[in-house]
Order: C-alpha cells, then sequence, then structure tokens
C-alpha cells in the first residue's frame, strides 16, 4: 500500500452557538477517523492557556499543513471587522493568502446556507458542507483537498504526438489517433457511448487502410513492402488495446459486432477490378498479410481474455466475399468462413522477404510480434485452435479445403515445445471444456480421434488432415496439442 504523509490541519471557527460548536465538533472526529490530524481549541486548551497566543502559533505553526476556515454568518462579521480571536485569526489568515507562495492551504468550509465568506477571501473557491443533500460528496472534495489527491488532475504523464502529426515525409500514418484516444477513454471509464466510439474507431481505421497500398511506381517493391508493414505495427498495437479495452471494461455484446463488421469490411482490401490493369501481387499479399494480423490479433486476445461466447460469434460468422473478390478459386462463393483470413497466395513473401523458411508466414508474424498485450507464444496457440476448429467442419465435404484454416505461426510452438495448448490445460475444468466445446460446436474430442483414426486405417500414406512442413521434422500432434489423453473422455 502507498505511503501516504499525515496532514496536520488547524480549525478556525467561531463560536457562534453550541449547536455550531457541536457541529465543528463533529466535523474534527470525522477527519480524525479519516486519518487526518486536527488541530482544535477544544481539544487544545486547558484552564490557563491563552487563546489568542493559542490561535497565532497555530497559524504560523510550520507543522500545520492546511486551515480550514468554518463558515457561519458570524464568523464573517467577525473577521471583517477584525473582532475577537476570530478577528485576529483573519488577520493573520489574510496575510498568509497574500504574502505565500502556498495558496492552496486555507480552505473555506460553509456550515451555514448562503454565509457569505469574508471578505478577504471572497472570490476563492470553497467547500460547502450546509446542504445536507450534497454533504458526503463535498466532504470528499474536503478530504481531497487535505490529502492534496484530488478527483480531477492532469495526467502525470505526457504522451506523445499523434502519427499523423510526428510521420515523416515517406512515412504512411492513419488518422485513427482521436478515435482511439476517445474510444479507450470511453471503455475505461464506463461510458454509455464506448460502443459507439469503438465503432467510429474501427469505421476510421477501416477506411485509413488502403493508404499502405503498393504502387507499380515505388522504385523497390520489396523494400517499400517493408516499409508499409513497419509502419502498419503502431495501428495493429492500437487495434489490439481496443479489442484487450474491450475485454477488460466492456459487458455490452452488441459491441463484439462492431469488429464483425470489420473483418468483413477488410475483405474489401482485396479486390482487383476488371479493365483497369493489373495489380501487384505483392500488394494483394501485403494487404492479405495486414489482414492476417488483425484477425489473428483480435482471436488471440478473445481466447486470452476467455471470451468464448464472443469467439465463437466470430468463428461461426459467414463473412460476404466481396464484388471482385481477387480468389479466382471462389468465384463461386458469395460467402466463406473465418478462413477467408488465411493468406493463400503468398509468393512475394516466399520468394523475396522469407526464402528458405519452413513458415514464411509464420516467421513474418514472428517478427512484427511486439509482445504487447498479446506474445508470440500466445499468438501461435490461437492459430492452432484456429486450424483444430477448422476441422471440426465435414471432412467429407468437396468444400472443406477451402474452409481448413493453415497453421502457419504455430510451426514455431510445434518446433520448442511438446505439449498441450493452453486452451485445452484448461479444458481439465469441466467449465472451461464447456465453453470451448460450445466454440468448437462438437459434443466432445471424437472428430480428432476420426481423424487420427484415417492413418491408422492405411486410408493415406500420409494424413491430408495434419499439417506437416516441407522438409521439416516439426510435427503437428493432434493427440498432444489437443490433450486428447485426459479430455476425450469429457
Amino acid at each position: 500500500m502507498q505511503q501516504i504523509d499525515v496532514p496536520k490541519i488547524f480549525i478556525s471557527y467561531s463560536w457562534s452557538s453550541p449547536e455550531h460548536e457541536e457541529w465543528v465538533l463533529e466535523l474534527a472526529e470525522n477527519l480524525i477517523k479519516d486519518g487526518i490530524d486536527i488541530a482544535l481549541d477544544k481539544w487544545e486548551l486547558r484552564e490557563g492557556d491563552d487563546p489568542i497566543i493559542f490561535m497565532e502559533s497555530m497559524v504560523n505553526d510550520p507543522t500545520i499543513t492546511k486551515i480550514i476556515m468554518i463558515i457561519d454568518g458570524k464568523y464573517t462579521d467577525r473577521a471583517n471587522q477584525r473582532h475577537g480571536g476570530v478577528g485576529t485569526e483573519s488577520t493573520i489568515l489574510s496575510q498568509e493568502l497574500y504574502s505565500k507562495r502556498d495558496k492552496n492551504k486555507i480552505v473555506a468550509v460553509i456550515a451555514e446556507p448562503d454565509a457569505p465568506k469574508p471578505t478577504f477571501y471572497a472570490g476563492r473557491l470553497h467547500v460547502d458542507l450546509s446542504d445536507t443533500e450534497r454533504y458526503a460528496e463535498e466532504y470528499e472534495k474536503l478530504v481531497r483537498w487535505a490529502y492534496d489527491k484530488y478527483k480531477y488532475e492532469k495526467p502525470k504523464l505526457l504522451g506523445s504526438a499523434p502519427s499523423f502529426i510526428v510521420a515523416e515525409d515517406n512515412q504512411v500514418a492513419l488518422f485513427t489517433n482521436t478515435q482511439y484516444r476517445m474510444a479507450i477513454d470511453a471503455l475505461e471509464k464506463g461510458k454509455s457511448n464506448a460502443s459507439s466510439l469503438v465503432k467510429q474507431y474501427l469505421d476510421k481505421l477501416r477506411s485509413e487502410l488502403p493508404k499502405f497500398s503498393l504502387s507499380k511506381e515505388d522504385s523497390d517493391i520489396e523494400e517499400a513492402f517493408k516499409q508499409k508493414l513497419e509502419h502498419f505495427q503502431p495501428h495493429l498495437c492500437e487495434f489490439k488495446k481496443i479489442v484487450d479495452a474491450v475485454c477488460t471494461h466492456s459487458n455490452d455484446p452488441k459491441i463484439f459486432k462492431h469488429f464483425r463488421s470489420l473483418l468483413e469490411g477488410l475483405l474489401n482490401l482485396l479486390t482487383v477490378i476488371p479493365n483497369q490493369g493489373g495489380r501487384l501481387t505483392a500488394d494483394l499479399e501485403l494487404f492479405g498479410f495486414l489482414n492476417y494480423q488483425l484477425f489473428l490479433s483480435l482471436v488471440t486476445i478473445l481466447i486470452k481474455n476467455e471470451e468464448f461466447n464472443e469467439l465463437k460469434e466470430i468463428l461461426d460468422e459467414l463473412y460476404m466475399l466481396p464484388e471482385n473478390f481477387h480468389d479466382r478459386y471462389l468465384l463461386d462463393k458469395k460467402y466463406m468462413t473465418f478462413n477467408i483470413f488465411r493468406p493463400r497466395e503468398y509468393s512475394f513473401i516466399e520468394n523475396n522477404l522469407k526464402p528458405r523458411k519452413y513458415s514464411p508466414l509464420g516467421d513474418l508474424v514472428k517478427d512484427y510480434t511486439d509482445n504487447q498485450i498479446i506474445t508470440f507464444e500466445e499468438i501461435c496457440e490461437a492459430d492452432a485452435f484456429l486450424y483444430i476448429k477448422s476441422l471440426t467442419y465435414n471432412i467429407q465435404d468437396n468444400d472443406f479445403y477451402r474452409k481448413k484454416w493453415w497453421p502457419h505461426a504455430s510451426f514455431y510452438i510445434l518446433n520448442d515445445q511438446y505439449r498441450a495448448l493452453k486452451v485445452f490445460v484448461k479444458s481439465e475444468r469441466p467449465t472451461y471444456f464447456e465453453e470451448v466445446k460450445k466454440v468448437l460446436n462438437v459434443k466432445d474430442l471424437q472428430f480428432i480421434l476420426d481423424i487420427l483414426s484415417l492413418s491408422q486405417k492405411g486410408i493415406y500414406n500420409s494424413n491430408p488432415y495434419i499439417p506437416t512442413w516441407s522438409g521439416s521434422f516439426v510435427e503437428f500432434d493432434l493427440k498432444i496439442l489437443c490433450n486428447l489423453e485426459k479430455l476425450h473422455k469429457s
């Protein structure tokens, strides 16, 4: 727990009436209960003490960190006329206000409705404890003032200028910073317009993404590809923070509809308009990879936050293909499963960026994972889960290969570890496993046994449903990854 300095406060007030004195005493006792040391004449003065000397000593005492003036009609009259003990204190307090740098040391507390403040304090902010309906709210303000811990304080850390301000001439910057910050603030503070602001951010992101287009006029396409990919990463980081904030702060399931709309909108980045000249293969691969990063990040964060209902909606959605979608093998299709976000063509990446790599796309994902919000290992595990999810489709379906996900990134966890995916380790807890089975749309893991049996029955020399990487000894062991030994009877 944070160490807090104990404030010491002197209370200046008028002995206007026994009721008023009791009111002041009760306030002092409450402040004591809140850890504030109070200097009050009733507690400090004893027979034979000089009240005037006591008051002067309190106002000038260096151990007194704050001074409260309890304002009622008589206090103000005596202060303005410099009469009695209050008049003496007022003279000293007025000098304190106008000669010292710490003008926050003294505050007026209104104890009587409509009581005017002393002339020397007129125009300054005060705390009003005269209204019983607002007493608790105003009392909190007084306690915060005592500790110098205010409800509204200027942020201590200065943020960075928006990317569209600091971007160099040759750097792509999306104008999403304003929408991003407003959405994050609304989510963290639980504002009622959070859903609308998230939608505005996602819409802005979608509309700005075409700025990353590669042009035939780029002198070095490979270098331009790398630069565009590099410039995209701060915006991917923003996106991940938005998704994580939604998972952490929002309980509105409707908000995730905005993410499904974004995903479908991303497919418009992969169109080829007839009779307008050929689109660069590298350009299509770039946007395919950007979509891939966004989709993988979204799924990974949902799994990490155990947002299984929303994950199920994302993975069960049928995404409408836009007119002139670039993949000629899908000309007969109007809708596709989540598999549409897996890049099918990546020859430019493989030949130019990642030659001699077993998993070119997986290696590129690894290069651009910053381990903020989610780690590369978590991405790899989500990638493997997506593949397992795709295996739940009917493998006898002629369209199965179009629906199957390919675990490009998972190559790296298979290469470094030999254990079950975390999602299936946690599934040893029955309630967790029930949620996972809902996402997979299965009653049990029998479908894994069915797939494994195809090789065991000698139907195939090598099982076409099990991923392999040419030249690599990495094995996608479904039995181990799915924790089948412990879960197949669940």
